[in-house]
Formats: C-alpha cells, sequence, structure tokens
C-alpha cells in the first residue's frame, strides 16, 4: 500500500491563506519596489507549504493558491485597460481580469505544483535543491511559449539590480529564475535541515515477537544538510560575483547621440480623432529641438494612423530635413501592407532612404483576437476592434544608414529568444512601446524592468521610447543611463555605444538551460525513490 496515495490528512486553511499572501508578497520584489530578497524568501513559503503536502492534488491547490496572489497582484492591469479605455462594463471587466488571473496561474504556479509533485517521494533535500527549482524553471520557459507565449514576472527579472543578473548572459532571465529558486531552497532546507521518513515495526508481545503494521518515523540529518545548504548559497554569490566581471560583448569604437521623445500624451486623448494632429505637430516640435542628435526615436504609435496618409505632410518633410546629413528618424505608425492587412509598425527615415518594420508577435486579445467575427455580440459590454492586425513577417533587423538595429515593439521585448534572432549582426537594441493602455498601473514600471534584462542578456544598449514612459537608454549590463520621470513630457538625449560579439545566450537561447532542466526532471522520475 503506497503510504503517501492514502493518507486524507487535510491540509490547514492558515497553510493557503499564507501561501496566497506570500504569492501577494512575492510582486513587491519586481519594479517599481525591486525589494528583489523578497524573491528568495516568498518562493521559500511555497516549498515549505509543498513539504507539508502529500497528495498530487494538494502540491496542485498549493502552487495554484500562490498563483493566484501572485497574478492577481502583479498582473491585473488588464483591468484599467478594458474599463478604462475598451469601454467595458465593470462587470465585464471585472470578470475577464479574474478569469485571466485564474487561467495564468492554473497554468503557471498550478503546473508547477502538479510537475513538483512527480518528486514528492523523494529526500525533502533533493526537492528543495533540485527538483522544485527546476519544476519552477519549466513551467516559466513553458509560459513563453504556450498559446503564444505570456513571459510576465519571471522571477530572474527581480534580480536585475542584484549579483545574480550576472547569469543571464550565459542562460538568459530562466537561469537567473533558477538561481533564486535555489536560493528559495536553500534558505528553507538551512532552516529545516533535512529529514527521511523511514518505516519500522512496534514489537507487540516481547514473549511472542509479533510485530504491529510498520509506522513511519522522521530521522533528522539537520547539521550535513544545513552546511551543504550554506556551500550552495556561498557558490552561488561567488559564482555570480565572477561573472559579474566578464564583458561578454565590445564596444565597436562609435556612438550615437540619441533622442527619445516621451510626450506623455494621455491614452483618452490620443484615441480621439481631434487629437491626431496636435499629437503630431508635438512629436514634429519635439523633433526639431532633437536635430542635433544622430537618431531621433518616436513611440509605438505615436503616429496614430497609417504613413500612407500623411506621407506628404509628415514623412517627406521630415526625410527632407535630414537630407545632408547620415541622421535617422523612427516613427511608429501603422503600415497598410496590401497582401496582408494594417501592420503595428515603425518607419526608419534617413535622407535617401526609408524602410519598414513590422510588429511579429502580437497581443493576444489586444491585436489579435481568435474567432474576431464570431464576438461582435459581446459589443454591447465591451468595445472590440474594427479587425485583427496583421502579422509581421521580418526577423526584427533593420539597416539604419551604416548601423544596424534589432526591433521590437512594446510586448516583443518581453521575449528573448525571438530578440536574439538579429544577433549578433544588430549593433543596439530599439523597443518602441505605448503603455498608456495600463496608465496608474504596475505594468509599464514591469516593462521597463523586462527591457534591462534583455539588453543584458544580449550585451547591447537599448533605446527604449514610450509614449508615457519609463523611457530611456539602458547600457550592454541591463543599467539606465537615462531616463524621464513616468507621466512626464521630456526629451531625454544620450550617448549610445555600438557593440558588437554575442554572449552565450545569444549562441544558445533558452536551449542550455532548459535541456539541463529537462535532465533533471527526467532523471528524477527514472530513480524515483519509493518507501
Amino acid at each position: 500500500m503506497d503510504y503517501d496515495e492514502n493518507i486524507h490528512t487535510r491540509l490547514s486553511k492558515w497553510l493557503y491563506l499564507t501561501v496566497l499572501l506570500a504569492g501577494v508578497l512575492t510582486i513587491f520584489a519586481f519594479a517599481p519596489f525591486t525589494l528583489y530578497p523578497l524573491a528568495w524568501f516568498c518562493p521559500a513559503i511555497l516549498f515549505y507549504a509543498l513539504t507539508k503536502a502529500k497528495t498530487k492534488s494538494q502540491y496542485f491547490k498549493l502552487g495554484w493558491v500562490y498563483g493566484l496572489g501572485f497574478f492577481g497582484a502583479g498582473t491585473s492591469w488588464p483591468f484599467y485597460s478594458l474599463y478604462f479605455y475598451a469601454n467595458a462594463h465593470i462587470v465585464v471587466a471585472v470578470l475577464g481580469t479574474a478569469l485571466f488571473v485564474i487561467f495564468v496561474a492554473l497554468f503557471s504556479t498550478g503546473l508547477f505544483g502538479l510537475i513538483a509533485s512527480l518528486f514528492r517521494k523523494h529526500s525533502l533535500f533533493l526537492r528543495l535543491l533540485v527538483f522544485f527549482p527546476a519544476s519552477w524553471v519549466m513551467t516559466e520557459w513553458i509560459r513563453t511559449w504556450f498559446l503564444t507565449g505570456f513571459p510576465w514576472l519571471f522571477l530572474g527579472n527581480t534580480q536585475i539590480d542584484s549579483l545574480f543578473s550576472a547569469v543571464a548572459p550565459i542562460t538568459g532571465v530562466l537561469g537567473v529564475s533558477l538561481v533564486c529558486s535555489l536560493l528559495s531552497g536553500a534558505l528553507l532546507s538551512f532552516y529545516l535541515g533535512n529529514s527521511v521518513r523511514r518505516a519500522v515495526h512496534i514489537k507487540q508481545d516481547p514473549e511472542t515477537q509479533m510485530v504491529s503494521n510498520k509506522v513511519f518515523v522522521e530521522e533528522h540529518m539537520g547539521t550535513s544538510v544545513r552546511v551543504l545548504s550554506a556551500f550552495i548559497i556561498v557558490l552561488l554569490v561567488g559564482v555570480s560575483f565572477t561573472l559579474s566581471k566578464v564583458n561578454w560583448t565590445a564596444k565597436t569604437g562609435k556612438a550615437l547621440t540619441v533622442s527619445v521623445l516621451q510626450s506623455n500624451i494621455p491614452q483618452e486623448v490620443k484615441l480621439q480623432s481631434s487629437s491626431l494632429l496636435p499629437s503630431v505637430e508635438l512629436y514634429k516640435e519635439m523633433t526639431r529641438k532633437s536635430s542635433q542628435s544622430d537618431l531621433i526615436v518616436w513611440p509605438e504609435t505615436a503616429l496614430f494612423d497609417s504613413f500612407s496618409r500623411h506621407m506628404d505632410s509628415v514623412i517627406t518633410p521630415l526625410q527632407n530635413s535630414l537630407k545632408g546629413t547620415n541622421k535617422a528618424i523612427l516613427l511608429g505608425g501603422f503600415y497598410v501592407n496590401e497582401a496582408q492587412g494594417v501592420e503595428n509598425s515603425v518607419l526608419a527615415i534617413t535622407a535617401d532612404n526609408r524602410s519598414i518594420y513590422s510588429k511579429r508577435h502580437l497581443v493576444p486579445f489586444g491585436e489579435y483576437t481568435p474567432l474576431l467575427k464570431y464576438l461582435r455580440w459581446l459589443e454591447n459590454w465591451i468595445q472590440l476592434p474594427y479587425d485583427n492586425v496583421a502579422q509581421g513577417l521580418s526577423n526584427g533587423v533593420l539597416k539604419i544608414n551604416d548601423y544596424v538595429a534589432q526591433m521590437t515593439i512594446c510586448y516583443e521585448g518581453a521575449f528573448g529568444a525571438e530578440m536574439i534572432t538579429g544577433l549578433p549582426e544588430a549593433d543596439l537594441l530599439i523597443n518602441v512601446t505605448h503603455d498608456g493602455w495600463f496608465t496608474g498601473s504596475l505594468e509599464p514600471y514591469q516593462h521597463m524592468q523586462i527591457a534591462r534584462m534583455r539588453s543584458l542578456e544580449m550585451g547591447r544598449y537599448m533605446v527604449r521610447s514610450t509614449t508615457n514612459g519609463p523611457a530611456g537608454i539602458i547600457d550592454e549590463k541591463g543599467k539606465v543611463v537615462a531616463t524621464a520621470p513616468i507621466y512626464s513630457k521630456s526629451i531625454i538625449t544620450h550617448q549610445v555605444q555600438l557593440m558588437k560579439g554575442s554572449t552565450p545566450y545569444v549562441r544558445w537561447g533558452n536551449w542550455l538551460i532548459i535541456l539541463l532542466m529537462s535532465l533533471i526532471l527526467a532523471l528524477g522520475i527514472l530513480f524515483k525513490r519509493k518507501h
């Protein structure tokens, strides 16, 4: 008889409540709060709760409850978009956001609980320091591609300002998440020590030597496990410190003066057709003030219309202003592709050339709504788009004068494995974003934190232009070297160093860390210890 599968002790409701609160508290490790040690301690609370679980169902429920707190606090910003700007009824906005949080929690931390439950018969030490961390990383990776992907709130992003971020150029953000979960396991293992449940038989009658049914006792091995846990923590610190001294990419010797335009046009104004021309005039004026810069970058959909409709009034005059120079202007807008439809694009203008990059990874239910024509009946409660945005087909590389940029538009910047397709050819990264849909929420800060991780992973400067901020310039180490306060009108001008070379992550992508985690989990299942 399998002891674990036939014990029916219910977990305390207080344990579930503690796990829920731990999930909420984890959000304070992310921007704008940046209390990054919480990314080690809060998952440790979940890990501790899992050591009390006996069944797959309990593992799953604990993981899911943690996710409800985690994603409920950290990704509830779709409500802002639905209620304030898509004119959804408040019931629809609340229900839609709640369903989104429930779904993401199910297929993230809930899935983590299920995977972790496969190793519940292994020793506590192996679970905390091997299988729980590997399970966590695998579920984050699954989230990068499942149903087009939602790579948000990865634990590794919290460490962008910590020593442990130095792992990112080798493994990407998933490797930094592995470090966080290893620290969680090591800290908890150090606190608990290790225990192994073993079966013993109790003599019932000394004369007949008859024995009772077997019972289970705890056998503690605290000292040795605590020493090993401490060694793992010290090793992670030492390796990270050593890696922080490595320069994976090199300067080309050429720098650009770049101006990023943060107009701070409110979303409710941007959506009004009457504000289009005043908005364009504002960007043109900011461009004139930045005329000494080598590159001027407007944000995503700064021209909230098709490029073709403003060729004579905007684009041609801008190009004429560049005659006789080696300067460039990038502006976000919409490109009407006769073969595909309307694309969310960036137009790069130089003195003698114009080129287009169109967004490849569209936002589900934002730019692309499955079965849109069958959902028109919902327009009584929510404003639906007229049509889906068409998907761009290029790899993101955009040639601008004598240098090359790896382009991303908004949401695309969260997908590191997709961005590396243009490297090492690209000299810098450019991301244009419009986060006005989530004004007042945590999303713009989280998005900037993700952008910083991309720069570190790829060893490139990033030029990041957003309508309402935070916009700025990020160096190849993921440090913000120039920015302006969020929700302020500003022109951010700074030197951007062009870079060459490849980080290990650019060469390997996520496959190095995923193959390693897959091997660990496969071996754990193969050699599952029986009671």
